[in-house]
């Protein structure tokens, strides 16, 4: 499930646990997430506006004494909806794994979500899925190269799977 890129989920994700102003958001997203994922502060206004302007989040502008003023955000129920499916369904590509379901595993744990078990199941029946389809193609493939190319799929799809069955089943335990 991919509607959106990712970056919005992880912004959607920052908020679920409460209103922040776009450094704690920062600040959030690179303590956390920061190994597999980097947001830019550019990147982060412009994704916040324009979630404040489809209504997944408010914002709110709060004023300090000695300060100048901050904006803060917070994710409205459309928002927690959209990022509950995203983070309760699996990634469709294997080339999305190490950024999007490395989040995915990291807001399941952060939040103290539950299902984050039948997440990494259902993540391994894809990619056992796409690995025999890959395998066939090889299989049937005549051409030298073509086959190299799908043997790099394949090997790159059985260390996501051992990765999957050894370390991600158990992380979220």
């Amino acid at each position: 499930m991919k509607d959106k890129p990712a970056t919005e989920y992880a912004l959607l994700g920052a908020l679920m646990s409460g209103p922040r102003h776009g450094y704690e958001i920062l600040q959030f997203l690179e303590t956390g997430l920061g190994p597999a994922w980097r947001v830019s502060t550019s990147q982060l206004y412009a994704l916040l506006k324009r979630l404040d302007n489809e209504g997944l989040l408010n914002s709110t502008l709060e004023t300090q004494d000695t300060r100048p003023s901050k904006r803060v955000f917070a994710i409205m129920p459309a928002g927690k909806e959209r990022f509950l499916r995203w983070l309760k369904s699996p990634t469709d590509h294997a080339r999305d794994l190490r950024i999007e379901f490395l989040a995915k595993l990291y807001f399941f744990s952060h939040l103290g979500f539950q299902g984050g078990a039948e997440l990494v199941n259902s993540q391994i029946a894809i990619l056992e899925r796409v690995q025999k389809r890959v395998t066939e193609k090889k299989q049937a493939e005549e051409d030298d190269y073509k086959r190299l190319v799908y043997g790099f799929r394949i090997s790159t799809l059985k260390g996501w799977l051992d990765w999957l069955k050894t370390e991600a089943a158990f992380f979220l335990r």
